[in-house]
């Protein structure tokens, strides 16, 4: 899940927050069938070249890309470096002080499998680094029910919004200027918004964007308190269906090890490409 994403990131700050280091289970990344392969070459195609309309300025470097956006200062996702080739801890940190100078933040994505010894070192020095699988829906048709799922604005679940920015990220930014500038970049793209409402009050939503033949559950936010009863696996199911109303091709993203993962793959979701990011936020 991108961006305002977990992520992204998610995303999010489920793509951002700091996991228990764990060894990397097998699975079919280890060896692709020719299916793997083309859905890992329609995520590339589709996915990658995003981030350059956003960006004004996009450049290479060593092992791979630079990306600024002096319009989004704290949307960090579109001021990073991007790692296309292998590179350690050390040169990756030395590569996002290099290239991201005048940021306040460092960020470093990476579009190939990352080694845990790196992870583990950039987690040790400060960062918070996760690794990430961008999973693809197989198509089938998922149950729908569980309370009053509406679409709603935008707006309507910026309270939700803020409860997920300060449980990711703290005091480390501006609230207010991080969404100003993630909705921007959202309104490039179809973007929806699915919430729970209980008493007219929303207690957790979904987010999907849609460009280019693909869309992606960029966010999925349940109130703490009303967690653990199945909402967010309801709120995953139907913004995969509303995804797939708008493109072929439904992603999702999750960290590696964690729960949410378990959970999309119960939906029809399998893992195709593996990808990362490590954040150095700014000093509050």
């Amino acid at each position: 899940m991108r961006g305002e994403r977990s992520s992204r990131a998610s995303a999010s700050a489920r793509r951002l927050r700091t996991t228990i280091r764990s060894k990397l289970t097998p699975s079919r990344l280890l060896c692709p069938t020719v299916s793997d392969v083309a859905a890992e070459e329609r995520f590339r195609r589709w996915h990658l070249p995003f981030k350059e309309r956003v960006c004004e300025e996009v450049r290479p470097f060593s092992h791979g890309k630079v990306f600024r956006s002096p319009r989004h200062p704290d949307y960090w996702e579109y001021n990073c470096i991007r790692v296309e080739w292998p590179m350690d801890a050390s040169e990756m940190i030395a590569a996002a002080d290099r290239e991201l100078v005048g940021c306040a933040h460092r960020l470093v994505e990476w579009v190939i499998p990352m080694p845990d010894s790196v992870v583990g070192e950039l987690r040790e020095r400060g960062w918070m680094a996760n690794p990430l699988i961008f999973m693809l829906h197989d198509g089938r048709p998922l149950a729908e029910g569980h309370g009053e799922l509406v679409a709603v604005d935008y707006r309507a679940v910026r309270e939700l919004r803020d409860i997920w920015h300060r449980d990711g990220f703290g005091e480390h930014t501006d609230a207010e200027a991080f969404h100003s500038q993630a909705r921007e970049v959202a309104e490039l793209v179809d973007v929806r918004v699915i919430a729970a409402v209980q008493e007219g009050r929303p207690i957790g939503f979904a987010q999907v964007e849609s460009h280019d033949g693909g869309s992606e559950v960029t966010q999925v936010f349940v109130r703490p308190e009303r967690r653990g009863a199945g909402l967010g696996g309801a709120l995953t199911a139907r913004a995969v269906g509303t995804g797939a109303s708008a493109a072929p091709d439904v992603w999702i993203c999750a960290e590696r090890h964690e729960r949410p993962r378990r959970l999309y793959e119960r939906l029809g979701v399998r893992a195709v490409v593996e990808t990362g990011v490590a954040i150095l936020p700014p000093k509050p």
